[in-house]
């Protein structure tokens, strides 16, 4: 067929035309990677780019996209392979050197990054992002005045690029400059109020100093961008627990716990805060919980315990701190506590070994000292509980407990006057401890600071009006001051209207007592008894009475019929005693006597009682020894100094002290 000339000159200018327009798929693809890379298309882009790389391996923008693509996607390795061989096909690209930089910091290899970075900032001064991406890497390597110089040079460059800002913040903390800090997460928020990173930090920074309302605002206005945050609502309910804000932090972390339901750490800390509302059987439920998921979980056997001695379940507790002690044996807080779990197990030594434990690895532990004072103190060493006290009071001035247990110290010393400055810092601190209280009226009272002392106890008998103690130290100031017979007139003023009261007639009858009318206070009591046969306080008064009078054998009946329905009441067991005693039924007395010491090893006057009861059976080089022992726990009980005279003058002239 004859060719058209004219058709043939179309097409021989076209080509060249045809050939400037043509589109290579491998662009194509590496153009359509980005686009979906940009969108958060991260699956799909990549395999874009693997296509267009399939098609041409020199293609910088498809390796490019990948390693961006690999480097969101979290694998590192792979994402540095492909900006590496982007970066040979063209190193004259900034970004690409920042981007090979933001790599090599996932990767914390922090110096090949700054090095990156540095390489991006000799292409283009002007990179933001490799001025802040350099500052990250030198306050990784802890070069917080070269990478402060660098995020400021960051906003240089953009007035308005957060991140530089928030990073800013970020090294100026590390320098401790925290006015400057805030100052600079307040412009990162400023620049970009959705920057949640910025919003965090601030509240970090504002908790830290204890601005816990402002960091709260911090933390909320993180939530209103990424509302799922567990790791902030963690810390918002760190914030309202310590605003004393426990049920909206509770809350907070049951918000978590819908979230991440099978995370023991959020269930430890749900333990925590039902244990500071008294909430201790759902503390329990939650610790367990906690300790399923994880049952290596230290805090959690510690919660556990936390709780179960909070219930008097002692036995427990110990068998819980013990569980947090085998799994981190260098824990202070778990020895502490154990301390404190069996001392109230009336296990005292035991405890002092916990305790000692406990300030051996944390010796500014003031709770640790604190209870360390208490136990000392119930092993009648008073003035180690002092020292201890002291001690826990100087790391912890507003530790109530070890100001109490200081005065309670001074007060078995003797010492009345210097012991009420410590009640009275205790009382500052726990106002409504009504046992604070009665300890202050004692002290008063034994100072003969007598009007005082009625107030202290006044106030006792508001905040706990079945106080007998409180009462009966209130008549013997009024007693004290001329005016007892007041006591009698306040109960029969408030008798006429409710003449059956028994915490009033069991108050007339102690005011009685203490003013010796015997039988006007047996009629008050046969009152009580009347109604109720079995009232434990009345019962515990007649007896006294009838030991009073010398009606020994009623006295033994009476406590008879307590132990029998009251076994473990150490008042009754002790008057018990001393009925036995009087009566004659010297072996018995003793029974009492140590039945009362394996509870209470360090009482004093027990001690005594038992050397008087050894004299009248015989055994004089034991009833020493129990004037000894008596005298060891306080030296200014006269009952034992008297006693031990007494012995030794038997047996002269064959006593031999004990050593020689």
């Amino acid at each position: 067929m004859q060719k058209v000339p004219w058709l043939l000159a179309v097409l021989v200018v076209l080509v060249p035309f045809l050939a400037a327009c043509v589109s290579y798929p491998d662009a194509d693809l590496a153009r359509e990677g980005a686009r979906l890379l940009e969108q958060g298309n991260l699956e799909q882009s990549l395999v874009l780019f693997d296509r267009a790389i399939a098609i041409n391996g020199e293609n910088v923008e498809a390796w490019e996209g990948r390693g961006k693509a690999l480097h969101r996607m979290g694998r590192e390795n792979e994402a540095f392979e492909s900006l590496n061989r982007s970066l040979a096909l063209d190193p004259s690209s900034a970004p690409r050197w920042v981007a090979l930089g933001d790599v090599l910091l996932a990767m914390d290899q922090n110096y090949d990054a700054a090095r990156a970075y540095d390489r991006a900032i000799a292409l283009d001064i002007n990179m933001t992002t490799a001025w802040n991406g350099i500052g990250i890497a030198y306050s990784r390597m802890g070069k917080y005045p070269e990478a402060r110089r660098f995020f400021l040079v960051a906003l240089r460059t953009n007035e308005s690029y957060a991140p530089a800002a928030k990073n800013l913040g970020d090294t100026l903390v590390a320098l401790q400059l925290w006015g400057e800090a805030l100052r600079a997460y307040d412009q990162a928020l400023a620049m970009d109020p959705a920057l949640a990173s910025a919003a965090v930090a601030r509240g970090d920074l504002l908790s830290r100093f204890g601005r816990n309302g402002e960091a709260l605002s911090s933390y909320d206005q993180a939530l209103g961008i990424d509302p799922d945050s567990t790791s902030v609502l963690s810390k918002k309910a760190q914030v309202l627990a310590a605003l004393g804000r426990t049920e909206e932090a509770l809350s907070t972390i049951d918000r978590i716990l819908v979230l991440e339901p099978g995370n023991a750490t959020y269930w430890v800390h749900k333990s925590f805060l039902l244990n500071n509302l008294g909430r201790f059987n759902e503390s329990l439920d939650a610790s367990g919980t906690a300790i399923s998921l994880e049952p290596n979980n230290a805090v959690a056997w510690n919660n556990r315990g936390f709780s179960y001695n909070s219930l008097g379940m002692f036995g427990d507790a110990v068998s819980a701190y013990s569980q947090a002690i085998a799994i981190d044996p260098g824990n202070p807080a778990a020895y502490t506590n154990r301390g404190f779990a069996l001392l109230n197990l009336g296990k005292g030594e035991d405890a002092l070994g916990d305790l000692d434990r406990a300030t051996t690895l944390q010796p500014d532990l003031a709770t640790a000292w604190s209870y360390r004072a208490l136990a000392d103190y119930r092993l009648g060493r008073f003035t180690e509980a002092l020292d201890d006290a002291n001690r826990a009071t100087r790391l912890n001035p507003k530790d109530s407990l070890a100001w109490s247990t200081g005065g309670m110290a001074l007060l078995q010393k003797g010492e009345f006057q210097k012991a009420i400055p410590y009640f009275d810092k205790a009382l500052t601190l726990n106002p409504n401890a009504s046992d604070i209280w009665l300890n202050k009226g004692i002290a008063l009272y034994m100072a003969k600071n007598n009007e005082e002392a009625l107030s202290a106890l006044d106030r006792v008998l508001e905040l706990d009006p079945e106080s007998m103690t409180a009462w009966q130290y209130k008549v013997y100031a009024l007693r004290a001051l001329g005016r007892g017979e007041e006591a009698v007139w306040i109960t029969d003023r408030q008798l006429k209207t409710d003449s059956w009261n028994t915490t009033l007639l069991l108050r007339k009858a102690t005011a009685l007592v203490i003013l010796n009318r015997m039988g006007e206070a047996q009629l008050a009591l046969s009152r009580i008894l009347e109604k109720d046969p079995s009232n434990y306080e009345a019962l515990v008064a007649r007896g006294k009475i009838q030991i009073a009078s010398g009606d020994y054998l009623g006295a033994i009946r009476t406590f008879d019929v307590l132990q029998k329905t009251m076994p473990d009441a150490d008042e009754s067991l002790i008057f018990l005693g001393v009925a036995y005693y009087r009566s004659g039924q010297y072996e018995k007395a003793l029974a009492v006597y140590d039945k009362l010491l394996k509870k209470d090893p360090a009482n004093s006057l027990t001690w005594s009682n038992r050397g008087y009861a050894l004299v009248k059976t015989g055994r004089i080089q034991d009833a020493i020894k129990s004037f000894d022992r008596a005298l060891e726990l306080d030296p200014k009980n006269m009952d034992a100094q008297y006693g031990k005279f007494e012995a030794i003058r038997i047996m002269w002239p064959s006593y031999v002290p004990d050593g020689i």
